[in-house]
């Protein structure tokens, strides 16, 4: 289309365009100052948020450290068989899930429970056993 052919009263391909493009630009302009208008907002309830999660963070760590102090010791108590059987079935259950291509977050809870065990075997303390008696 030339400039000559271009009619204003007669929309063409060019106006049509145009005034879509007008048109977008408008409902973008419109939509970010309507995002900025609710930011202000948004950041205090972002903060209050935090400052909420803050507040109760050294309860929560102080729980779940009892937790796993309690549940270490709940498993240094079982026999090394059964521990090792709990291990073995856990790691089986995660590789099962790996080579079937299931989720990574899935794998990975399914061999938790061997980290778990394995760290109540490693922090078990040890036994001193005596030497035998020699009988020379």
């Amino acid at each position: 289309m030339t400039i000559e052919e271009f009619q204003p009263d007669k929309p063409g391909h060019l106006t049509t365009i145009v005034r879509r493009v007008s048109g977008s630009a408008r409902v973008v302009r419109n939509g970010a100052a309507n995002l900025v208008g609710r930011l202000p907002a948004t950041v205090r309830a972002t903060l209050a948020g935090v400052s909420n999660l803050v507040g109760r963070l050294p309860a929560t760590v102080k729980a779940t450290q009892v937790g796993v102090q309690a549940t270490t010791g709940a498993l240094q108590q079982l026999p090394d068989t059964t521990l090792r059987s709990l291990a073995a079935s856990s790691a089986g259950l995660g590789a099962g899930l790996y080579l079937a291509g299931k989720n990574r977050l899935l794998v990975a809870l399914g061999i938790v429970p061997a980290i778990v065990v394995g760290a109540a075997i490693a922090l078990r303390p040890h036994k001193t056993v005596a030497p035998p008696k020699s009988s020379i």
